[in-house]
């Protein structure tokens, strides 16, 4: 079996309330954590500076597709989900699903 993640990138728009920000993205975090992510937040610093990357490991692709199952199915996401949009506070920028390939 071969690791799993799942990375969200996306930015704040412009005059975006940081603090309200990190707000969702704590939230976001402990919905995608009950459901078995290893959850961690990153600042882009070279590159996409600015851009943001909420990522999720797992321990193999069937442990991904088991926890995304149970989130889109979780209400808290659901609603997480429209008031996030809502929010307008960020905008999505891409979204990327790698597996792990073993180098021995």
């Amino acid at each position: 079996m071969s690791q799993c993640i799942a990375q969200y990138v996306f930015k704040p728009n412009p005059g975006a309330d940081m603090s309200k920000v990190m707000a969702h993205v704590k939230l976001a975090a402990g919905i995608w954590k009950r459901h078995g992510a290893d959850v961690s937040f990153w600042t882009v610093s070279a590159g996409e500076i600015g851009n943001l990357v909420f990522a999720c490991r797992f321990e193999s692709f069937a442990a991904y597709g088991k926890s995304y199952d149970a989130v889109t199915a979780d209400p808290a996401f659901l609603a997480w989900s429209a008031e996030t949009t809502a929010s307008g506070l960020t905008s999505w920028v891409r979204s990327n699903l790698a597996r792990a390939i073993a180098l021995e």
